[in-house]
């Protein structure tokens, strides 16, 4: 019964890491596309301009990353409470799985 319930978690547990890494993916050929779409229209633009846009892509680029680390903090957080309810419901569970 309990190998059961261990098997259908770790099925879901794969099913999951394919879908993420496939986003992931999808993610990257999307962002090569946008990049090169960027690099065709710095071409075509004057001096000016291309410079213009590149300040801008920089400037996206410490956008994503800040946005990216706040993701990231915001579920830093919210695993740990998560741990701190679970742990406060089952103390016991929790020191026999940590030995």
């Amino acid at each position: 019964m309990m190998g059961d319930h261990i098997a259908d978690l770790q099925a879901v547990t794969r099913e999951q890491l394919v879908i993420a890494q496939g986003l992931e993916r999808a993610a990257k050929v999307a962002e090569e596309c946008r990049f090169q779409e960027f690099q065709r229209a710095l071409e075509r633009m004057n001096p000016i301009e291309a410079e213009a846009a590149r300040r801008a892509e920089r400037e996206r680029a410490f956008r994503l990353q800040r946005e990216y680390e706040a993701r990231l903090a915001y579920l830093d957080a919210e695993f740990a409470r998560i741990r701190a309810r679970v742990r406060a419901r089952s103390p016991n569970d929790i020191e026999r799985s940590e030995r």
